[in-house]
Order: C-alpha cells, then sequence, then structure tokens
C-alpha cells in the first residue's frame, strides 16, 4: 500500500511537528484597521487605544477642562468643529471676496486645524492653510494661545492675522451636554448665521455667457512689424558756419527685436546711413543692469538716447505707425515743436523718491513637506509699517493665496528689507530671494555714496 497520502485527505492541511519545530507556529491573523478620517483629520478607531494612549497634557487642562475632554472622547471625537468665512480685498472693480474655510480644534492638546473645501471657478489654491498647531493669542496677557473659550458661533477670532468669522457648528459642538458644560462656564453657544456668498461668483453666475464683442477689424489697427519716426539732434560737435546744426533722421524701429536703424535726411547728407539696425541702450544709473530701449519706449513727444546723443521724436513718417500711436497713445503729434526744445535738450533726471510699498521675492526657510518648494511675495508698506505675504501663482511674480495679512512690522528698520537677508514672521522664517524692479532700483539709489 503506498505511504503518499492522497490529495483530498484533510488532515494534509495539519502542519507536522517537524515542520512546527522548524518554522514555528502559524502566522499571526491580520490586524484591523485601527485609525480612521473625520473632516480631514486622522484619529485612532479602537475605543482601548483612546483610553491607553498617551494624551500631551495642555496649558488649559486645569481650568476644569477634564469634563469636556471625557465627553469628547467618550463620543470617539476629541475635536470641535465650525463654519467660518473671511473677506479679502477683490481686484480691480470687485469691492471683496468671501472664501469658506472649516475649523477645527482640538481638544486634547488646544491645536487648531484650518481647512478651506474645495468652490468650483474661484480662482483660488485650497486645500489645508495649516495644521494642528497653537495659534499665539492676538493679546497674550492671561494666556499666550488661543482657547477653545475664544470659538463661538456669531464671533471673530484671529488666526495668524486673518479674521475669521464663525457662522455655525457640528452636532457634537451644539449638542445639550456641551451647551451645559458651556453655561457653568459662562459660554452660550449662538445661533447659526447664514453664512454669505461670495459677490464674485453671484455675479458670474448673473452674467450671460456670450462670446465677447470684438471690435470693428476695419478701425482696429494691428501692431506693424515696423513702426517709422522722425527725431532730430542738435549737433554740437561739427561747428558748421559758427552755429549748432540740427540733423533730421527717419527712425526705423522693429517691434520684432526691438531694434533702431537711423537714416539721415538733412539737407546734402539725405539717403546715408547713420545707425545700422542695432538694439539701443536706456540710459540707467551706474552699477545698475543693462536694459535696452523696447518699442514701446519710442513715440512722439520723447527723447531718445543714441549713444550718448539725444534725439528728440517728434512725428509719424508713414500712415500706418500714425493710425497704431493713435490707436495707443491717442494723439502726439509733435511736428511743429518750438526751437526752444532742442535748445533746452532732455529734462534732467527726476528724483527718485521712495517707493510705498517695497516688494520681494522669497523663500521659506525649513519649509514643511506641504509647503516645500513654494515660492512667497512679500510686500513691505513703508508708510503702514506692516507686511503681507502671498504664495506665488503659476507666473512669476504674481500672487496666489495669502498666507499671512497686515502682519506688524514695526519692530523691524526699512534697512531689514533687502535681497539675502533672513526675516522671522510669528515661528515662520523667509529668505528674500529677489526684489521686484522698482524695488532693486530703489535699493541701489540707496547704496550710491551720495545718498547714504
Amino acid at each position: 500500500m503506498s505511504s503518499f497520502r492522497s490529495y483530498e485527505d484533510p488532515a494534509q492541511d495539519i502542519p507536522t511537528e517537524d515542520i512546527l519545530e522548524q518554522f514555528g507556529s502559524d502566522p499571526a491573523p491580520r490586524r484591523r484597521h485601527q485609525l480612521k478620517y473625520k473632516n480631514g483629520e486622522c484619529f485612532v478607531a479602537e475605543e482601548d487605544l483612546v483610553q491607553n494612549y498617551p494624551k500631551q497634557r495642555s496649558f488649559h487642562h486645569s481650568c476644569n477642562a477634564g469634563p469636556l475632554l471625557h465627553e469628547a472622547e467618550a463620543a470617539n471625537s476629541a475635536v470641535l468643529s465650525f463654519d467660518a468665512y473671511a473677506e479679502e480685498d477683490g481686484i480691480d472693480e470687485e469691492v471683496h471676496r468671501i472664501r469658506i474655510f472649516k475649523i477645527n480644534y482640538h481638544l486634547n492638546d488646544d491645536t487648531v486645524t484650518v481647512n478651506e473645501p474645495f468652490v468650483d471657478n474661484t480662482g483660488y489654491l485650497h486645500g489645508r492653510i495649516f495644521r494642528r498647531q497653537k495659534v499665539p493669542a492676538p493679546n497674550r496677557i492671561g494666556k499666550p494661545y488661543i482657547h477653545w473659550s475664544d470659538l463661538n458661533v456669531g464671533s471673530d477670532v484671529n488666526l495668524f492675522q486673518t479674521i475669521y468669522r464663525i457662522t455655525s457648528c457640528d452636532g457634537f459642538t451644539r449638542n445639550s451636554t456641551f451647551q451645559n458644560f458651556l453655561e457653568e462656564h459662562g459660554i452660550k453657544v449662538n445661533e447659526d448665521e447664514e453664512l454669505p456668498e461670495d459677490p464674485w461668483l453671484v455675479r458670474r453666475r448673473g452674467v450671460p455667457r456670450t462670446a465677447p464683442k470684438l471690435p470693428d477689424q476695419r478701425e482696429f489697427i494691428n501692431r506693424p512689424p515696423m513702426l517709422v519716426y522722425r527725431c532730430c539732434w542738435l549737433d554740437h560737435m561739427n561747428d558748421f558756419h559758427g552755429c549748432r546744426m540740427k540733423r533730421i533722421f527717419k527712425m526705423f524701429v522693429y517691434c520684432t527685436d526691438h531694434t533702431v536703424a537711423l537714416i539721415e535726411e538733412t539737407k546734402e547728407f539725405e539717403g546715408q546711413l547713420f545707425l545700422k539696425r542695432i538694439a539701443i541702450p536706456f540710459p540707467t544709473q551706474p552699477e545698475m543692469p543693462r536694459r535696452d530701449y523696447r518699442w514701446w519706449d519710442i513715440r512722439p513727444g520723447v527723447w531718445v538716447d543714441v549713444f550718448c546723443r539725444p534725439m528728440f521724436v517728434y512725428e509719424c513718417a508713414n500712415d500706418e505707425t500714425k493710425s497704431f500711436i493713435r490707436q495707443q497713445f491717442g494723439e502726439t503729434d509733435f511736428a511743429n515743436y518750438s526751437s526752444q526744445i532742442l535748445e533746452d535738450g532732455p529734462p534732467p533726471t527726476q528724483f527718485f523718491n521712495s517707493p510705498a510699498i517695497l516688494k520681494f521675492r522669497c523663500t521659506m526657510v525649513d519649509a514643511p513637506s506641504v509647503l516645500y518648494g513654494l515660492h512667497f511675495i512679500l510686500e513691505y508698506d513703508v508708510n503702514r509699517r506692516l507686511v503681507n505675504i502671498s504664495e506665488e501663482g503659476r507666473k512669476t511674480w504674481t500672487e496666489g493665496r495669502v498666507f499671512l495679512k497686515d502682519v506688524d512690522a514695526s519692530t523691524f528698520s526699512e534697512n531689514q528689507f533687502a535681497p539675502g537677508r533672513i526675516l522671522q514672521f510669528f515661528k515662520w522664517r523667509f529668505n528674500l530671494v529677489q526684489s521686484s524692479l522698482e524695488t532693486d532700483k530703489y535699493l541701489r539709489w540707496k547704496q550710491t555714496p551720495s545718498h547714504k
């Protein structure tokens, strides 16, 4: 009789003593999930783990918060959830914008989380604003951080210089047990308020979606590839018959690459090439980067510095250029200019006033994983001494979602705002990487020896 077991033998699935001695007992059963998600936050699902899990003792635990925390743990949730909104300044004709937020207060460690739910067609980047951290109170007398007693329906709360208006709360925050606890401490939960709608979205829904009305193509003049002007120069290098000679030129400005060519039209010098097609450097202050003239910098009524030769542009040389300039700038014909304009020459350089806003492009030092790799736009109001920081948009130097608004910067001096400096606001540190063009001109002007 064969000693091999058949495949139908049920004892074949039972491990022998030799296998148990060599490999041990059967593997442990699969463990169940012990975490769950609620309102975008992760919580422990098992009640025994909730009771045995070590909790961080908060600063306000001694303020009779034990019953409230016990009720939260019994309900398997230690979070107070509120609906709120914040107002922001609009763009152009918009008065303001309304943004909806969800504020979660964690009772076990007195931390706050703010999320922004997704709303269609708002143009903002939604998601988490900040996650589970203690928020410094605006007035730190008596308590250094925001407490649950500061959150109530129908009230305003200041979280990192952003004012949030609380309009409603969830069922746990509204239940009778929580209300009785608050009433014992002299706090009454107010009735829910109506959440306002964003005026910009309301206006978009009200405007019918029709194709934009295009201007009459017979009257609209597209930008020509070349603009032709006439300019003059009072030559004082060559003295003809004891007087300075006025030389007239036809200026060709190529819009594709912003180059300029000059052909002389002075009597007895007609048709001579004075300047071949080349980019003309814009006159700048010393130690500033070079910038060339662009086609929009040249039009009738302006002075153009052609390699230290001040030339006055006084008219358009053809009808196409005249129609385009009239469309862009209106009537700008200086054909009947006075000779005194050439005698006086170009106006002196205007005094560079201090700008009202210093604008910088910066990065966050030791940024968390959520903000790693992002750039920010920092604006310093010189007169009000306030700082606004927002995330950079899809394009460089464009502002996106607001990060910090109207932060008091009275402890900072104007000289501290410069590329390469690291400034700290609350717990975040920002490295100023680059300044805007106007701010860079002002900082370079301050570094000159005559203005230090």
